[in-house]
């Protein structure tokens, strides 16, 4: 369904209230003791920036029309690695086209596999979740196969006007299943905001 003009101009007008992504208590929370040196967390609201989904390796500013971003990194001395993103659009048809570039891209820009280096795809299943969600996988391929395991994994959902994206660098089931679990928490929490779900 896309976005009447009243909803689009309310989305436009809308901002991401601090604290609203599903990390950001924790992120925002002075480190305990124990963890200072050894974990570090990042708050940007930049609209620009490229979605930590990024199948093509695209450098420089995002420029498709967000409204509104918040992104929150974490990284410990693992090390491992693990990100937050929720961008407004200004209606559900523009959100709609940024999940499906995201998705032309991963069959776009799959690597080929050289005598140097392996070759990379990612690979998505869908996700009930919003109105449309999938998990992907990033794989390394070697003589033509791809590896079973991932090395990498992201949870990528759209509820109307909103696209959100959670990213691991560990790929086993239970951070499978709790990616699952965050893309279809914030495909209910995303509604609170005015305009983005009709």
């Amino acid at each position: 369904m896309i976005l009447g003009e009243i909803g689009a101009a309310e989305v436009g007008s809308t901002r991401i209230p601090k604290g609203f992504l599903l990390t950001e208590p924790t992120a925002r929370a002075p480190l305990p003791p124990v963890a200072v040196g050894e974990e570090w967390w990042k708050i940007s609201d930049s609209t620009t920036r490229q979605f930590e989904l990024n199948p093509c390796g695209t450098k420089g500013k995002s420029r498709d029309g967000r409204v509104a971003m918040r992104t929150i990194t974490h990284l410990t001395s693992g090390p491992s690695y693990d990100s937050e993103q929720l961008a407004l659009y200004p209606s559900a048809g523009s959100a709609h086209a940024a999940f499906l570039r995201l998705s032309t891209d991963m069959k776009r820009c799959a690597k080929q596999e050289t005598a140097a280096r392996p070759g990379r795809v990612h690979v998505g299943r869908a996700l009930r979740a919003g109105d449309e969600a999938m998990i992907v996988g990033s794989h390394s391929s070697r003589k033509g196969k791809r590896d079973r395991e991932p090395s990498s994994l992201w949870g990528v959902g759209r509820r109307g006007a909103a696209l959100f994206l959670y990213t691991h660098d560990i790929a086993d089931r239970g951070v499978s299943e709790k990616i699952a679990g965050q893309v279809r928490k914030m495909a209910e929490k995303v509604c609170a905001l005015r305009g983005v779900c009709g």
